[in-house]
């Protein structure tokens, strides 16, 4: 089946849901079973179905059923956030004395939580350049577990080379984790490409209204799935039932939706590159972005609505505000993949130890949402005369 066949029928089964085109909201703590056998077969994990209401419901299963057909997966767990599934990666596959190498540009919480945590677990991080390629081999050490990788990377959307990281990672017998919230497996399928582990931040586009916060991990390495659920046991993360509703009800629409985040993004992206007062545009759909061959390699198609743009010069801080805060159509706010567009200020130099950020110019963080892309640029045009 084509990707917008699956993303309407898997995980549904209205033949099992008594005529419900919809999987129910089945929210229990308490699962109930005919004889003592049925609930020690269960509890001890011999059959497959929960024992207990935190290992989900028909509503879970729908949707990680739902999302394993999609990834290409033979096993799929959400988790309460995209930040949750990707620490969850992290615990549940690294060890005191192990070693991982993350990308530099990665997500800023995942960054933080490699500094802080894996570090006080005795877990060694080396953060490296994205644009690495198949150098990355000079970095793996003895004791390397693990190779991080994001594409586009956050904030700055550099691409990965990710084919040429996965053939040394797959010589050297090292695991790979990829964030895919960006492009989503509509656009990208990183097992595909030989990832072990792909993850997404549902919270973004799966959800696509700006009403749920929820993360996935999806893989066919049966050993990692046997880690990943122990640590997801130990932990004791749950996910509602209703947010798990909410995102497989953003999950049949995400295709159509997507289409038309990236068709205004390259709209409004296309303008700003004409502008006096922006010097560049970074966006690998671009024709002439830095990483445009290897997006058009493998993703190909399309992508997210997520972009940054550069000023030409330095501006005071009054008048980087009155450019932000005046606008009427584009919301100040840290996420995005809602329907709604989002403007931010951004910093990567803070952000970045492997490589160096290299533009003085303010950084300005687009999410084009679902407005008639001819209004948002009316009102970006509105703020480059305040500005």
């Amino acid at each position: 089946m084509k990707n917008s066949t699956k993303l309407i029928q898997a995980g549904r089964n209205a033949k099992d849901n008594r005529g419900a085109v919809n999987t129910p909201i089945s929210q229990t703590s308490t699962v109930l079973f005919e004889t003592l056998a049925a609930y020690e077969a269960a509890s001890a994990q011999k059959t497959g179905d929960p024992s207990y209401g935190i290992a989900g419901t028909m509503t879970h299963r729908g949707l990680t059923d739902a999302l394993a057909e999609w990834e290409g997966a033979r096993h799929c767990l959400i988790t309460p956030s995209g930040l949750s599934a990707i620490t969850l990666t992290l615990f549940a596959l690294l060890s005191s004395g192990d070693h991982v190498l993350m990308v530099d540009t990665i997500y800023g919480p995942s960054r933080r939580f490699a500094l802080k945590e894996l570090k006080r677990l005795g877990i060694e991080t080396t953060f490296y350049d994205p644009l690495i390629g198949k150098d990355i081999a000079k970095l793996i050490q003895k004791n390397t577990k693990l190779i991080f990788l994001e594409a586009p990377g956050s904030l700055t959307f550099e691409m990965q080379d990710v084919p040429a990281i996965v053939k040394i990672a797959r010589q050297k017998k090292v695991l790979t984790a990829f964030d895919n919230s960006w492009a989503t497996p509509l656009y990208y399928k990183p097992l595909a490409a030989g990832v072990d582990i792909s993850i997404q931040a549902l919270t973004k586009y799966v959800g696509g209204h700006s009403d749920v916060i929820m993360g996935s991990i999806a893989t066919n390495n049966a050993e990692v799935w046997k880690r990943l659920m122990a640590a997801n046991k130990h932990f004791g993360l749950y996910v509602s039932a209703e947010q798990a509703a909410l995102a497989a009800r953003g999950l049949r629409s995400l295709e159509v939706r997507m289409k038309q985040h990236f068709e205004s993004a390259i709209l409004v992206a296309s303008w700003l590159q004409k502008q006096k007062k922006v010097s560049k545009v970074i966006y690998p759909p671009l024709f002439g972005d830095a990483g445009h061959k290897i997006w058009e390699r493998d993703f190909g198609f399309g992508g997210a609505g997520l972009f940054t743009f550069l000023l030409d010069k330095a501006y005071p801080e009054k008048s980087i505000h009155a450019f932000i805060d005046g606008m009427k159509l584009f919301g100040i706010g840290c996420s995005w993949g809602g329907y709604e567009s989002l403007i931010l200020r951004i910093n990567p130099e803070t952000t970045r130890t492997a490589t160096k950020w290299p533009h003085k110019q303010t950084a300005i963080r687009l999410h084009i949402g679902l407005e008639h892309p001819d209004d948002l640029i009316a009102d970006l045009a509105e703020g480059f005369k305040r500005l």
